[in-house]
């Protein structure tokens, strides 16, 4: 067999090796016996080394007779023993115990590296411990926890270090100048990749398997017809088809579906240990699938181009002849098949090698994550890649749910009654069409989702909320924020008009003409109202925070300065700030202004939002 045969042979081994590892049988027994040879037995003389093959072709033949020659050296040296011919060599009796099934996997090479060495952990400072100790003490749990997760995932299935000596010693086989060379290169493989199965079963079953049922025998005989057939009261024969489907019934059930029938009523335990493998068998299955879904994305993106766009011109041209679901199911068979006949080969798992030693490259899934930045980073470095995009995507889902919430409660009856009407429309749409139309219809919205919404969605963020179709439905219907909002300065318009009138009244001169009453009167309509002072910091100032209802303003405590100020239509955004209770104005010309030590901030805040009577967008 060549050297490239035997690599294509192999590579099956490469995600997860097949029942028979070797070629042969015999070597499954031969392994084991070297094995254990290796750790009890000392070396024989240099006569009993030559008369057994140094190397071995894979056929039949020659593993047999490799077999033969230990057995015969083997005995030959317990004769030596028994009559004291070879004093300088004692070999120890055979052990009767048989070898270790599975044995666990050598955790020396798990550090192996194939193109970049292994990203050094640092850790927090003492500056950092200083200046953040909060951050530094969630960083160091984040550490420790990320370093047991990615022992368990790492050491116990999927040694970054086995992939690398996998490649090698396929690269050595390549590389084996004589046949001699190429041999030894194929059994380390193959002994590689026996290791690569025992690690698979080795973590299944120390990790998942707590207890075990055995399946009742089989206890129902499978009958013939001619058992069922019974003499009518004509003295005809008569086949009794009833008690013979219900044997067969019997028959197979008992042979085929004992196995996925559980041995008690009542839930698991939710221990702690329960959880914990549950999650790890769901992270570690999942790794194919979060392959699956970082593809899904890429194409939904575009960012291959050409890519994306042979993809949607198979997804137009098979919704165009009506067959888009069986092409789906079609795609599902043959992406199986193709994994049969061509599996993954080395040069791929170098590839999946250098993407996993590699950080400026994207992980495609929690493995590769977690070889990118190592045991302790790895979950700084998620938090920092899908911590943005999972709070955009928190915050969407409960601006949704308020919003559904709202709509069922009519908090705002016109926006309500608009969204009722599209749905009626929509009703009527679905009711009307054709099932055929309809399912043309669903399948053509999904690829218009898929290819154009949602990589303006991803791609632009401030435009998710525009583009959803969620949002055309329920079209200004308001999220808590929204109506709060709303409902603040609905109050203030209230307050305003009243406090303008009671003042109109305090300050109205009887004597006055009835021109310049009116006159006076409009004038103090339109001029704005205090709604409050607020002491606080500004540039290293103690004051107050002048609030009207025309403006903000801050004066200084000494010699009552006004510090800085502006009208509520140069507003920008108004932001609160993380700490220090404070308050941030950016005007449009994007000038800023800081106030700082607000005890009541959240009041502040509120009262300016209220009583400026712009439109506000809630960005935070």
């Amino acid at each position: 067999m060549s050297s490239h045969a035997s690599a294509e042979h192999l590579s099956h081994g490469i995600d997860r090796a097949a029942f028979d590892v070797y070629d042969q049988a015999e070597r499954h027994l031969v392994a084991p016996i070297q094995e254990e040879g290796q750790k009890l037995h000392l070396s024989t003389s240099g006569s009993d080394s030559n008369q057994s093959e140094p190397t071995t072709r894979p056929g039949g033949i020659a593993n047999v007779r490799r077999f033969s020659n230990r057995v015969r050296s083997k005995a030959k040296a317990t004769t030596n023993k028994l009559l004291h011919t070879s004093p300088k060599h004692t070999v120890p009796q055979e052990p009767s115990s048989a070898p270790a099934l599975a044995p666990a996997p050598s955790v020396s090479a798990d550090n192996d590296r194939l193109f970049r060495p292994l990203p050094e952990y640092k850790g927090p400072q003492a500056k950092d411990l200083l200046h953040h100790p909060i951050d530094t003490f969630q960083s160091l749990l984040h550490g420790a926890s990320g370093a047991k997760v990615a022992e368990i995932m790492d050491n116990q299935v999927i040694a970054h270090g086995a992939d690398v000596g996998l490649v090698r010693v396929y690269d050595k086989m390549e590389s084996a100048d004589n046949e001699e060379d190429r041999l030894s290169a194929r059994e380390d493989l193959e002994g590689l990749q026996k290791a690569r199965q025992d690690a698979y079963v080795r973590w299944t079953m120390d990790r998942h398997v707590l207890k075990v049922r055995r399946i009742p025998p089989h206890t129902i005989p499978r009958l013939q017809k001619k058992n069922f057939i019974q003499v009518n009261d004509q003295g005809d024969n008569q086949m009794q088809w009833m008690m013979y489907g219900q044997h067969l019934i019997r028959f197979y059930a008992e042979h085929h579906l004992d196995l996925y029938i559980g041995d008690s009523s009542s839930l698991p335990a939710a221990t702690e240990e329960a959880i914990i493998v549950s999650v790890e068998r769901l992270l570690m299955t999942s790794t194919p699938y979060q392959n699956i879904l970082m593809k899904i994305r890429h194409i939904s993106r575009w960012d291959d181009p050409m890519k994306t766009a042979a993809y949607l011109g198979a997804y137009i041209f098979f919704w165009v002849i009506g067959h888009l679901a069986g092409a789906a199911v079609l795609g599902i068979i043959l992406v199986v098949v193709k994994r049969r006949f061509y599996p993954p080969t080395p040069e791929d798992l170098r590839e999946n090698i250098k993407r996993s030693e590699d950080p400026t490259q994207t992980a495609l899934n929690l493995t590769q994550l977690i070889e990118q930045h190592g045991s302790r980073g790895w979950v700084d470095a998620l938090i920092m890649d899908l911590g943005p995009a999972s709070m955009l995507e928190l915050k969407d889902i409960a601006d949704t749910l308020e919003i559904m919430r709202n709509f069922v409660e009519w908090r705002n009856p016109s926006r309500t009654a608009f969204s009722i009407t599209l749905l009626a429309f929509v009703w009527l749409y679905v009711t009307v069409t054709p099932l055929w139309l309809f399912v043309k219809m669903i399948q053509f919205s999904a690829g218009f989702m898929f290819f154009g919404l949602f990589p303006i969605a991803t791609r632009y963020p401030q435009y998710r909320i525009l583009v959803s179709p969620f949002t055309w439905l329920f079209w200004k219907v308001p999220t808590d924020a929204e109506w709060a909002i709303a409902r603040l300065q609905a109050e203030a318009r209230r307050t305003s008009v009243a406090m303008q009138e009671r003042n109109n009244g305090l300050c109205e001169d009887p004597a006055d003409e009835e021109g310049s009453n009116s006159q006076s009167r409009s004038k103090k309509q339109d001029s704005p109202i205090t709604v409050g002072r607020y002491h606080g910091t500004s540039e290293n100032h103690h004051g107050d925070l002048h609030v009207s209802s025309g403006g903000v303003s801050f004066v200084t405590a000494v010699r009552s300065n006004c510090l800085w100020g502006f009208q509520y239509g140069e507003v920008k955004t108004v932001q609160k700030l993380s700490s220090g209770d404070g308050l941030l104005f950016v005007l449009m010309d994007d000038t800023a202004f800081k106030v700082q030590g607000l005890k009541l901030r959240n009041e502040v805040f509120t009262q300016i939002i209220g009583y400026s009577g712009l439109s506000w967008q809630v960005t935070g």
